[in-house]
């Protein structure tokens, strides 16, 4: 993977087409981890590639009933052995974690990677819509992150050195109308305005 984040065109395009530019950039063909799977989304793309989990048993039990490799557990004690994993995804699950759980899900995803291998982390920025969903427990980031892969964090938890941080960007907010989007979109990957989400893409060392 020599070009670690999509260019603008690139997400626009399959944003555009109704594709998920991340499946399509760094996860297509590739064996993947969906850490925090929700309802399975991200997992549809690839039935035999793509092994989620998610502590959630009704949700667990029921995308196994569909035939989706899935597994009840928690993102710090994941059911997976070391360097099983060439990619990982984790969209929108940090900010529902308090600080020791976002750490131990972060340590656990360096373990179950292999070397080289790639974690794409997203979460929502900071607006006020962020606090309107009862689940959010915290804000995380990028920068919050990316000092915790330090060698020396200055932070009560131990740098997670098997990270390096090789890729950032946003996106806009989401609206139905295509040329509404477009302009959302537009402003919110080259600005500070309308971000809705970041993607913070870490390599294992």
């Amino acid at each position: 993977m020599r070009n670690y984040t999509p260019s603008f065109w690139f997400m626009l395009k399959n944003r555009l087409k109704g594709r998920s530019f991340l499946y399509e950039f760094y996860f297509k063909g590739k064996k993947t981890l969906d850490v925090g799977c929700g309802e399975g989304e991200f997992m549809k793309h690839d039935r035999k590639l793509v092994t989620g989990f998610d502590p959630n048993q009704r949700v667990v039990a029921r995308l196994k009933s569909e035939g989706f490799n899935v597994f009840s557990a928690s993102g710090e004690n994941m059911p997976f052995g070391d360097g099983e994993f060439e990619m990982a995804h984790c969209h929108n699950v940090i900010e529902h974690l308090d600080v020791a759980a976002a750490y131990g899900m972060l340590k656990e995803t360096s373990r179950v990677l292999r070397p080289g291998g790639f974690l794409v982390l997203s979460s929502e920025v900071v607006t006020k819509k962020f606090w309107e969903t009862f689940g959010h427990i915290k804000p995380y980031p990028p920068a919050a992150v990316i000092k915790l892969l330090r060698p020396d964090s200055r932070e009560e938890f131990e740098g997670l050195k098997e990270f390096e941080p090789v890729g950032l960007f946003y996106i806009g907010d989401s609206y139905k109308n295509k040329l509404a989007y477009f302009i959302s979109f537009t402003i919110g990957h080259f600005t500070p305005f309308f971000r809705r989400e970041y993607f913070l893409v870490l390599k294992k060392r």
